[in-house]
Protein backbone atom coordinates (compact mmCIF):
# COMPACT_ATOMS: atom_id res chain seq x y z
CA UNK A 1 0.00 0.00 0.00
CA UNK A 2 3.06 2.24 0.17
CA UNK A 3 2.77 3.07 -3.54
CA UNK A 4 -0.88 4.05 -3.13
CA UNK A 5 -0.09 6.29 -0.14
CA UNK A 6 2.59 8.04 -2.19
CA UNK A 7 0.05 8.93 -4.88
CA UNK A 8 -2.43 10.47 -2.46
CA UNK A 9 -1.45 14.12 -2.19
CA UNK A 10 -4.34 15.39 -0.10
CA UNK A 11 -6.07 13.67 2.79
CA UNK A 12 -9.03 14.98 4.78
CA UNK A 13 -11.26 13.21 7.24
CA UNK A 14 -14.90 14.30 7.30
CA UNK A 15 -16.63 14.09 10.65
CA UNK A 16 -20.26 13.09 10.95
CA UNK A 17 -22.83 15.86 10.58
CA UNK A 18 -25.29 16.95 13.23
CA UNK A 19 -29.04 17.05 12.58
CA UNK A 20 -29.04 20.78 11.72
CA UNK A 21 -25.99 20.34 9.52
CA UNK A 22 -27.69 17.52 7.59
CA UNK A 23 -30.73 19.74 7.02
CA UNK A 24 -28.55 22.61 5.75
CA UNK A 25 -26.39 20.21 3.72
CA UNK A 26 -29.41 18.75 1.91
CA UNK A 27 -30.78 22.25 1.24
CA UNK A 28 -27.39 23.40 -0.07
CA UNK A 29 -26.98 20.38 -2.37
CA UNK A 30 -30.47 20.94 -3.79
CA UNK A 31 -29.79 24.65 -4.41
CA UNK A 32 -26.52 23.87 -6.19
CA UNK A 33 -28.46 21.40 -8.36
CA UNK A 34 -30.89 24.18 -9.31
CA UNK A 35 -33.80 23.61 -6.92
CA UNK A 36 -35.67 26.85 -6.27
CA UNK A 37 -38.19 25.39 -3.81
CA UNK A 38 -37.91 26.77 -0.30
CA UNK A 39 -38.31 23.47 1.54
CA UNK A 40 -38.17 20.29 -0.55
CA UNK A 41 -37.49 18.04 2.47
CA UNK A 42 -39.76 18.58 5.48
CA UNK A 43 -37.90 19.17 8.74
CA UNK A 44 -39.01 15.79 10.05
CA UNK A 45 -37.81 14.10 6.84
CA UNK A 46 -34.40 15.78 7.17
CA UNK A 47 -34.19 14.64 10.81
CA UNK A 48 -34.93 11.08 9.70
CA UNK A 49 -32.20 11.30 7.06
CA UNK A 50 -29.81 12.27 9.86
CA UNK A 51 -31.03 9.48 12.11
CA UNK A 52 -30.76 6.73 9.49
CA UNK A 53 -27.43 7.97 8.10
CA UNK A 54 -25.91 8.70 11.52
CA UNK A 55 -24.69 11.93 9.91
CA UNK A 56 -22.32 10.16 7.50
CA UNK A 57 -22.25 12.39 4.38
CA UNK A 58 -22.09 9.47 1.92
CA UNK A 59 -25.19 7.90 3.48
CA UNK A 60 -26.94 11.27 3.63
CA UNK A 61 -26.48 11.55 -0.13
CA UNK A 62 -27.69 8.01 -0.82
CA UNK A 63 -30.77 8.15 1.42
CA UNK A 64 -31.74 11.66 0.29
CA UNK A 65 -31.38 10.67 -3.37
CA UNK A 66 -33.57 7.59 -2.94
CA UNK A 67 -36.15 9.59 -0.97
CA UNK A 68 -36.26 12.19 -3.77
CA UNK A 69 -36.86 9.44 -6.33
CA UNK A 70 -39.67 7.98 -4.22
CA UNK A 71 -41.36 11.39 -3.88
CA UNK A 72 -40.98 11.97 -7.62
CA UNK A 73 -42.43 8.54 -8.35
CA UNK A 74 -45.50 9.41 -6.28
CA UNK A 75 -45.81 12.79 -7.98
CA UNK A 76 -45.62 14.77 -4.74
CA UNK A 77 -43.83 18.09 -4.34
CA UNK A 78 -42.18 17.45 -0.98
CA UNK A 79 -40.13 14.63 0.55
CA UNK A 80 -41.94 13.24 3.57
CA UNK A 81 -40.74 11.02 6.44
CA UNK A 82 -42.39 7.99 4.81
CA UNK A 83 -40.16 8.47 1.75
CA UNK A 84 -37.06 8.59 3.94
CA UNK A 85 -38.10 5.45 5.85
CA UNK A 86 -38.58 3.55 2.60
CA UNK A 87 -35.29 4.87 1.22
CA UNK A 88 -33.45 3.80 4.39
CA UNK A 89 -35.08 0.36 4.24
CA UNK A 90 -33.60 0.01 0.74
CA UNK A 91 -30.10 1.03 1.89
CA UNK A 92 -28.15 -1.80 3.55
CA UNK A 93 -25.64 0.53 5.24
CA UNK A 94 -28.52 2.38 6.92
CA UNK A 95 -29.87 -0.86 8.36
CA UNK A 96 -27.24 -0.71 11.08
CA UNK A 97 -29.24 2.04 12.76
CA UNK A 98 -31.45 0.69 15.46
CA UNK A 99 -33.19 2.83 18.06
CA UNK A 100 -31.68 2.25 21.50
CA UNK A 101 -34.81 2.88 23.53
CA UNK A 102 -35.77 -0.79 23.29
CA UNK A 103 -32.48 -1.82 24.90
CA UNK A 104 -33.09 0.44 27.89
CA UNK A 105 -36.62 -0.85 28.19
CA UNK A 106 -35.43 -4.47 28.07
CA UNK A 107 -32.84 -3.76 30.76
CA UNK A 108 -35.50 -2.13 32.94
CA UNK A 109 -37.76 -5.19 32.57
CA UNK A 110 -34.87 -7.53 33.37
CA UNK A 111 -33.99 -5.50 36.48
CA UNK A 112 -37.56 -5.42 37.73
CA UNK A 113 -37.93 -9.14 37.03
CA UNK A 114 -34.74 -10.07 38.86
CA UNK A 115 -35.63 -7.80 41.79
CA UNK A 116 -39.05 -9.45 42.00
CA UNK A 117 -37.46 -12.90 41.85
CA UNK A 118 -35.04 -11.99 44.65
CA UNK A 119 -37.83 -10.62 46.85
CA UNK A 120 -40.02 -13.71 46.33
CA UNK A 121 -37.15 -16.16 46.98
Amino acid sequence: MRQLKQRITFHYRLEVLGADEVDRYITHRLRVAGCRENRLFTRSAARLVHRWSNGVPRLVNIIAHKALLLAYGEGVQQVLPAHVRRAAADTPAAQRYRPWWWFGFAMLLASVGSLGWMLLS
